[in-house]
């Protein structure tokens, strides 16, 4: 709150709180006479390239760590030799030909004769052919539980099952754009064998191996709304190329069908659509069987699992349990028992064991069956079933494989993994020549010759697994170096800020020349030097980018931890230090992977800490309505966290204690009485928000039409459009609605985005302030009085608006229940602004009293004139609010609980880059409405100075630096737990995620801060200016 014209009057509340000393009004500070370039500067560059220098030291920091932390698997360009008639292959193919069938997601249990109990009628015995033909010869047909290593997304899983090779944790990111291959594959190895390849179906095959087929046929792989069209398409050119007058055109045909992967995200496991998905996967196979000859070998499989959602890109069992299936017609893969008394899996629910392999071992055996070299990188072992007929082979089969795992071990160089393997490799060459020196082999040194090579196969791909984060700790170390001193970077900045006032400018170009100072004088000459010596120019940048965020940011903090004095304890109330005792406890939180899988239930107990707090402190409150007020915001705001938290989804880990409210049981759709209290919401949120506005005659202007029909019906029309997709997989309408309700879908979709990206920002730019003028009656002939209806919060309510607008857009790409939990944390944002407020309020009337000169008297026109500065702890609730807002729209930290369904809101396929653009406003919208919210904190209920000045843009700033640093401890100890807990049994599947989680965060709040100080303030400060000639400083 302000001073107020002199010749209006304005009506409405103007109330503002904080814990703080109150600033008086400031006369307009004079122009700074200094000679540097940053005198040139305006103030809202000043905060601008501040903020902007914060996200540089994060990007920095992030990138140097991840690349310690994260690193990708060592690629060896060699090249296992191609076979000659000099040199043969030491295994005779068994099969000229091949028709390789991916089934997306297909899990182990679809295909496995002996399903969990009770079995599910949806996806068990469903695809049936595969056990059948097992239980007529189980010579000729192999069915197996084939583990996918994590992360279980399709690229990596291809990548796998054609190279052999491991695959790297960060390269799940690739999955939305896939590289082509540029290693030893079997795709590469069957092109050097003069075969000719087929493929149809996922478009990813042809992304990965660029001009390898000879017949192509890629389809779209990211619809997951389409559930038929890739099937339909695999099915139309796969059926033809078996007929016998087609024979001679391939040699080896691939096929990857999507359609079980998207009936598995679309509506889950459990549903009819599933059924009738696997009974034409089943029917294909069936004609596939009767079409091929008895030269081909038909392999069938899964590459990755889902989980019972239908969900997959994690490491729980289901997601890496994929199935797989080998029949030949001709000769025979196995014994006639069809085992050869490997390893098994017992499938949860299931009383009977399966065969288990690791889905690499697919590599070497296809390889060899084939008749072509094994993958040089290849790390899988040969699967003994399929040369278990001959023991000759199978001692052959092994120590070929072992062999080429050796040549790899070699040239990879590590010298511990050399050693480690040294004793298993000499057994298995001593066994080796025990054979060569015998003309006729016994049974028993065959086995020993087997058992000692795959031994040594089977222990260097444990070997190499543990490799398969090779952590380079001076990046770690480097990176933790930058990102931590971003900490107290963020502090120092905040104090200067907080302590000048409204000469923060002054401070800021000191701040600003000091980076610019020690950024071009002595980062240049090791950057250059480096570059110049190794010939690598980026070497140079990134040399020069790290020593300039660590040397910029000691010379910005050594001057307060040299000057500066800790404050007395004496001195801090509880307000002020229980923000930063709570940043300190989510931070030291990250420690224990126990709290990281349950953090959706620790960000509740935090975010009702402080509302206690004040409910507590509300007794102090000056007046009754005072007290009175707190008390029911408070009360409100726990309620409505405590409805909202709520609203989930489980981790695996959590399991059997949570339970699922995010989706409807099993199925990953949101209940119907979900849908309809999201359409109720939709409609009714501008009433209450509107609420906020009246006690301020804030309703006015712009607002009335802005909340009550635009902002309205855009929410309704969002609604609407997940109420149509729920409506366009429903069992009970008719197939021949589905089109229109997939059209009407789309265009609401796209009528949403037009109006929240287009229509919203226009009228809000354009229009005035929330303000109406009243003129009153004159009694004496003087000049009518006017009334400045609004003029109390003319910042805060034009500000609100603009918040407004990404609401909707956030809005529209979640799903019903998350759009409930949406409404219900804005609801709970606004309550959290109101109740500081107050307390600002409190602490000005408390100082009016004390500092009147009439025991008892009360000096308004210091209230109506003042403005109290905001606190650390202001920020807290707010950032809290973004995190339960991430985890009641439905996520966790897991790659499973990305909603790709937000890809495909107003698009019926893959258009990028706005799909990835909105799976990532669906997974971190809740944080950036929440920084764009900040600035409320600076603005509710502060009306303009005329013709004067207004430290709004100060206490914005403070309050952003303050929001960014809780972000920054978050990611700072999520990275520092992550690292020092490298070793961890559960370091990729809940640390390291929860550091990728916390990284993205943090970009995207500093990408919201600057929105709302350089757009939303920006814009709201002009108006004002334009409307009262008072500067925002």
């Amino acid at each position: 709150m302000a001073g107020k014209r002199p010749s209006s009057t304005a009506v409405g509340s103007s109330e503002s709180t904080e814990s703080s000393t109150p600033i008086p009004a400031p006369a307009p500070s004079p122009p700074s006479s200094g000679s540097t370039w940053t005198s040139n500067l305006s103030r809202r560059s000043l905060a601008l390239i501040l903020l902007l220098y914060i996200a540089a030291l994060h990007l920095t920091g992030l990138y140097v760590f991840t690349k310690g932390f994260l690193l990708t698997r060592l690629t060896i360009p060699a090249v296992s030799p191609p076979y000659t008639p000099d040199h043969p292959p030491a295994v005779p193919p068994t099969h000229s030909k091949a028709v390789i069938l991916i089934i997306d997601a297909l899990r182990t249990d679809f295909i496995s004769p002996y399903p969990p109990t009770p079995p599910s009628p949806y996806h068990h015995g469903v695809l049936s052919l595969p056990s059948e033909l097992m239980a007529l010869d189980p010579s000729r047909s192999l069915i197996f539980n084939a583990f996918s290593d994590p992360p279980t997304s399709t690229m990596q899983r291809i990548k796998g099952i054609t190279t052999g090779s491991l695959p790297t944790f960060i390269d799940v990111g690739a999955n939305f754009a896939s590289t082509a291959i540029d290693e030893d594959s079997i795709i590469s190895q069957l092109i050097a064998a003069n075969k000719t390849l087929g493929f149809m179906g996922d478009d990813t095959w042809a992304n990965l191996f660029p001009a390898s087929f000879a017949l192509s046929h890629p389809y779209d792989s990211f619809n997951v709304e389409d559930l038929h069209t890739v099937d339909n398409g695999v099915i139309e050119h796969l059926i033809p190329y078996l007929q016998p007058e087609n024979a001679s055109r391939w040699d080896v045909l691939i096929g990857h069908f999507l359609g079980v992967d998207h009936v598995g995200h679309r509506v889950g496991p459990e549903r009819d659509t599933m059924q009738a998905k696997l009974e034409q996967m089943d029917n294909v196979l069936r004609e596939v069987v009767e079409l091929m000859d008895e030269d081909t070998l038909l392999v069938v499989m899964g590459d990755h699992g889902m989980d019972s959602k239908g969900n997959h890109g994690g490491d729980s069992e289901l997601e890496v349990a994929a199935g797989t299936w080998l029949y030949s017609k001709g000769a025979p893969l196995a014994t006639a028992s069809g085992s050869n008394g490997g390893e098994t899996y017992l499938f949860p629910g299931s009383t009977t064991p399966i065969r288990h392999i690791d889905q690499i071992d697919l590599v070497p055996t296809l390889s060899l069956l084939l008749g072509i070299p094994i993958p040089f990188n290849n790390l899988g072992s040969v699967i003994p079933e399929c040369f278990a007929h001959d023991p000759v082979l199978l001692e052959r089969a092994t120590r070929v494989n072992a062999e080429q795992i050796k040549r790899y071990i070699t040239e990879y160089g590590d010298a511990e993994i050399e050693a480690a393997l040294s004793a298993s490799w000499t057994k298995a060459e001593v066994s080796a020549g025990a054979l060569r020196g015998s003309s006729a082999a016994s049974t028993s040194a065959l086995r020993q010759s087997v058992e000692a090579h795959r031994e040594f196969s089977q222990l260097a791909l444990r070997q190499l697994r543990a490799l398969w984060a090779q952590f380079s700790l001076p990046h770690i170390l480097t990176g933790l170096l930058i990102l931590g001193l971003s900490i107290p970077v963020l502090i120092t900045l905040y104090l200067g800020v907080r302590n000048s006032s409204v000469k923060w400018d002054v401070f800021a170009r000191i701040s600003i020349e000091t980076i610019v100072m020690t950024t071009v004088v002595v980062p240049p000459l090791p950057a250059v030097v480096l570059g110049v010596l190794f010939q690598d120019l980026g070497l140079a940048i990134q040399t020069f980018a790290i020593t300039a965020a660590i040397l910029s940011e000691l010379a910005l903090v050594l001057p307060l931890l040299l000057e500066r004095s800790l404050p007395s304890l004496s001195s801090l109330s509880v307000e002020r230090w229980i923000g930063p005792v709570i940043l300190l406890g989510h931070a030291v939180s990250f420690a224990s992977n126990s709290f990281i899988m349950w953090e959706d239930r620790v960000v509740m107990f935090l975010a009702a800490t402080i509302p206690v707090v004040y409910l507590v402190k509300a007794m102090a409150a000056p007046t009754t309505d005072m007290r009175l007020r707190i008390g029911f915001i408070c009360a409100g705001s726990l309620f409505i966290t405590r409805l909202v938290g709520a609203i989930t989804i489980c981790r695996e880990e959590q399991q059997p204690y949570c339970r699922v409210t995010f989706f409807s049981g099993s199925q990953p759709v949101a209940p119907l009485w979900g849908l309809a209290l999201a359409l109720l919401l939709a409609v009714q949120v501008a009433r209450a928000v509107a609420q906020f506005l009246i006690p301020s005659k804030s309703l006015a202007g712009p607002a009335r039409s802005f909340l009550g029909i635009a902002w309205r019906w855009i929410l309704a029309a969002n609604a609407m459009y997940w109420i149509l997709e729920f409506l366009e997989a429903y069992e009970g309408l008719q197939p021949a609605r589905v089109p229109l309700v997939k059209a009407a879908k789309l265009y609401l979709a796209r009528i949403s985005y037009g109006a929240i990206l287009l229509a919203l920002p226009y009228y809000w730019a354009t229009s005035g302030l929330c303000i109406s003028i009243e003129r009153g009656q004159s009694q004496t002939g003087e000049e009518a009085p006017v009334t400045v209806l609004g003029f109390a919060n003319a910042y805060g309510s034009t500000y609100l608006l603009f918040v407004l607008i990404p609401f909707a857009l956030v809005h529209l790409v979640t799903q019903p229940m998350g759009q409930i939990a949406l409404i219900g944390l804005f609801v709970a944002t606004l309550l959290h602004v109101e109740v500081v407020d107050v307390q600002r309020d409190a602490i000005l009337m408390r100082r009016s009293f004390a500092n009147s000169s009439e025991p008892g008297a009360f000096d308004s026109s210091s209230v109506q004139t003042a403005l109290v500065r905001p606190s650390f702890t202001d920020v807290v609730p707010l950032a809290l609010i973004g995190f339960i807002g991430f985890f009641s729209t439905g996520h966790q930290a897991v790659l499973t609980s990305i909603q790709w369904k937000a890809a495909f809101v107003g698009f019926p396929e893959v258009t990028y880059p706005y799909s990835p653009l909105l799976v990532i406003v669906n997974t971190w919208g809740p944080f950036l409405l929440s920084a764009l919210s900040l600035p409320l904190l600076a603005l509710w209920q502060v009306s303009p100075r005329p013709q004067s000045t207004i430290p709004v843009l100060a206490h914005t700033l403070q309050l952003a630096l303050a929001f960014i640093t809780y972000h920054t401890g978050v990611l700072f100890s999520a990275a520092l737990c992550a690292a020092w807990l490298r070793r961890h049994l559960m370091v990729w599947k809940v640390f390291a995620p929860r550091f990728m989680l916390a990284g993205v965060t943090l970009l995207v709040v500093d990408v919201g801060v600057m929105l709302a100080v350089f757009v939303g303030l920006g814009v709201t400060s002009w108006k004002v200016w334009r409307t009262f000639k008072c500067e925002s400083i």
